[in-house]
């Protein structure tokens, strides 16, 4: 019996120093053991209350149960000491289910049974306990009055290691009440002790909490010095949660500083090390952490990058908090870029979350007055009798309970005032989106009138082909008058007859010729104009029919501020560029199988897949998309009054056919062929935009980059994507 009891003690000592795979195999071989003792003595009772303790961070449920049953025992000992340390260790149990009130109970029967004893290590641990109890339900003078009487009673022993943990745990309930000197002076008091008991999990503890606390009262400097400080004890350790999470805060110190490139430096180690350890929660913190740099530097393209990560990888986790802070850096990533349509729709998006959050906190505060009011039930049930010790303690109290009021108040004024601020930006946001509205209606009507201008001038041409035509007709008729005179006079002059002849043939060689001539001309013309197999079409049939097309890549391209550099060009100069960018545009859009459609004003549409499909219609359009970029970058470094351009594609079925009968001209229309103009409307200069339907076919062979859902007029917010090069 007495090995077995100092097999306790040691299995006791180990627990305290073992992961929780081999807190499990302690478990184990307790359990064994207790299978095998039986005699209901102090062994047992101590075997069970250490099985019970053992259970509270794997199955709280089930701790209970062994407590309850070393409480059996122990009220039949004559020594009560074991039932005090049972009574704690099925509090510790209900305190993880969580069960607070019933933990409040054990915790306060195992202190009337060790104050009865006199066992003051035990009545410092169950202040402590009752302190963290109250913590737990936000009743933070309660937690405070507990923990001020563990204190008293550790100091009198010098237990340094529960000194050092009751000191932290007043500072953080210090820390709560927003009374951050307070809570630096009881941090400081714990720090040389926790040094001199040589725990390291402990010191940096302390040290972070005391970095925290500086960087609520803005001395920075002392912030980062405290926070480095626990970064080199976390890194002996190893443990690569704590030292992800100490990188990542002390980046958001060098942010708070300005000092970006630090800041960003060490939010990308915290990255790399929670990606290592498939932290996902932690990865989407460190994403919206490096926006915030970036939106910081105004590089608008990074912030918008990693707050879009840090939405989707937050709303996959359902982390509403970290959600809200992205949807907030979105709206005004959008609003700087002057997208205010998507800065609205993300602005009320932020809104609608933060005010479910608000609602989360109000049923928090809910529960946590149900649950004081269960405490207050069980105290008065259990009759304490000791409230409060210390005149001191009392003062504490009161400016506590004083300071909770104040913020209330100041928080209250806070979040009205926080309140008028977000309509007034709605409403501002929505006076933007509204404008840009108008302005692209504006931009529609000049694109009408660009187009009607292009009408006339086809007009002209189709005026031209008719007169060409009546000329060989003309020219037809001349022609048979001069056979008939020549038939007239050879009946008197047949010695001229040969001679008339060979005239007339060589006139009729140059009619034909003219006639072939004009001919050609004709052909060319209406290739220019329609595809070749629908030309012929037409020519055959006098008609061309409608055709529906399953798979085509639909291609669009824009000059940037067309408009604004026109200004600074002459009519002339502006035709020149225009016709020398397009005529590269048609060389390209043959060189990879694309018809062009037609161009409108700065405009040019092509399609690719028709109007003989294609298998690789996609690919070719992209090419096709690549090399009109490179040739555009190229043109400005010859010419930089040359424009920039966007470009946009989309995949999908089109109608393609005929237009008109007189004026007719070849088109093509669709959902389609309006999603690949919304690719390029929401493109960027220099850029490709790419629609999920063309990034389907297209991912495996070229290189993209996900945008994210973005709003697309009369579509919503879909998907889009940068197509940056060939991977071939």
């Amino acid at each position: 019996m007495r090995y077995l009891h100092l097999f306790l003690v040691l299995i006791c000592f180990l627990i305290s120093l073992v992961s929780a795979n081999a807190q499990q195999r302690v478990l184990d071989s307790l359990l064994k053991i207790e299978r095998t003792w039986l005699v209901e003595d102090t062994t047992r009772a101590k075997l069970l209350t250490q099985i019970a303790r053992n259970y509270a961070n794997i199955d709280p449920k089930k701790g209970t149960e062994y407590a309850s049953q070393s409480i059996a025992i122990a009220e039949k000992l004559a020594d009560k000491r074991f039932l005090a340390s049972a009574y704690s260790a099925r509090g510790n149990n209900y305190l993880n289910i969580p069960d607070y009130p019933a933990a409040l109970e054990n915790y306060q029967k195992a202190l009337a049974i060790n104050e009865a004893t006199g066992n003051t290590q035990g009545i410092a641990n169950n202040y402590n306990n009752i302190g963290l109890v109250y913590a737990q339900v936000f009743d933070f003078p309660k937690a405070l009055e507990n923990y001020q009487k563990a204190l008293l009673m550790v100091e009198k022993i010098g237990n340094k290691a529960s000194m050092v943990n009751t000191l932290a745990n007043i500072g953080n309930i210090h820390s709560e009440l927003k009374d951050y000197p307070k809570a630096i002076e009881y941090f400081q008091n714990a720090l040389p002790i926790s040094e001199s008991t040589g725990n390291g999990q402990s010191t940096a503890g302390i040290l972070v909490n005391l970095g925290n606390a500086y960087t609520q009262l803005s001395d920075l400097p002392k912030a980062l010095e405290y926070k480095k400080k626990a970064l080199v004890i976390n890194e002996k350790s190893g443990n690569k949660a704590r030292i992800a999470n100490n990188l990542a805060n002390i980046g958001n110190v060098y942010a708070q500083m300005l000092d970006y490139r630090q800041a960003l430096d060490y939010q990308n180690r915290a990255l790399l090390l929670y990606e290592s350890i498939k932290d996902k929660k932690g990865i989407a913190d460190i994403y919206f952490n490096i926006s915030d740099i970036w939106l910081a530097q105004k590089d608008y393209k990074n912030a918008l990058n990693y707050a879009s990560q840090a939405r989707t990888m937050a709303n996959t986790l359902g982390e509403m908090a970290v959600e809200r802070k992205a949807l907030e850096n979105l709206s005004t990533i959008y609003e700087a870029t002057g997208k205010y349509d998507s800065a609205y729709i993300s602005y009320r998006s932020y809104i609608a979350l933060r005010d479910s959050i608000d609602n989360v906190e109000k049923q928090k505060q809910v529960t946590k007055k149900t649950l004081q009011f269960e405490f207050s039930k069980t105290e008065n049930a259990l009759k304490q009798q000791q409230l409060i010790t210390s005149a001191q303690l009392k003062e504490q109290i009161l400016i506590a309970t004083k300071q909770q009021q104040e913020l209330t108040l100041k928080q209250n004024a806070v979040d009205i005032a926080n309140k008028q601020q977000e309509l007034q930006r709605l409403a501002y946001l929505k006076s933007q989106a509204d404008l840009q509205y108008e302005q692209s209606q504006s931009q529609a009507k000049e694109e009408r009138l660009v187009l009607a201008e292009k009408d006339r001038d086809l007009q002209a041409t189709q005026v031209s082909l008719q007169q060409s035509q009546l000329l060989l007709q003309d020219n037809e008729l001349r022609a048979q008058r001069i056979q008939q005179y020549l038939y007239i006079i050879g009946l008197f002059l047949l010695g001229l007859l040969s001679f008339f002849i060979f005239r007339n043939f060589k006139l009729q060689q140059k009619t034909n010729n003219i006639i072939q001539l004009e001919k050609q001309k004709s052909d060319d013309l209406l290739l220019n104009i329609l595809p070749a197999e629908v030309a012929a079409e037409l020519k055959e049939k006098g008609h061309a029919n409608a055709k529906l097309f399953d798979e085509v890549t639909v291609l669009f391209t824009d000059f940037v501020n067309f408009t604004k550099v026109s200004e600074h060009l002459s009519p002339q100069e502006l035709v020149s560029e225009l016709h020398f960018c397009f005529k590269a545009f048609d060389g390209i859009v043959e060189k990879h199988g694309l018809e062009k459609i037609k161009t409108i004003g700065d405009a040019y549409m092509a399609v690719s897949g028709l109007p003989m499909a294609s298998g690789a219609h996609a690919h070719n359009a992209a090419r096709a998309a690549i090399e009109i970029r490179q040739f555009i970058q190229a043109r400005k470094q010859t010419n930089p009054d040359s424009f920039d351009i966007r470009i946009g594609l989309n995949s999908g079925p089109v109608v393609a056919g005929i237009v008109g009968v007189k004026k007719f001209a070849y088109d093509i229309w669709g959902d389609t062929v309006n999603t690949a103009a919304r690719m390029e409307s929401n493109s960027e200069p220099g850029k490709i935009n790419i629609s999920q339907s063309t990034f389907a076919l297209i991912n495996n062979d070229f290189t993209c980059i996900h945008r994210g859902q973005l709003m697309a007029k009369n579509k919503g917010e879909i998907d889009m994507y940068f197509l940056e090069r060939d991977v071939l």
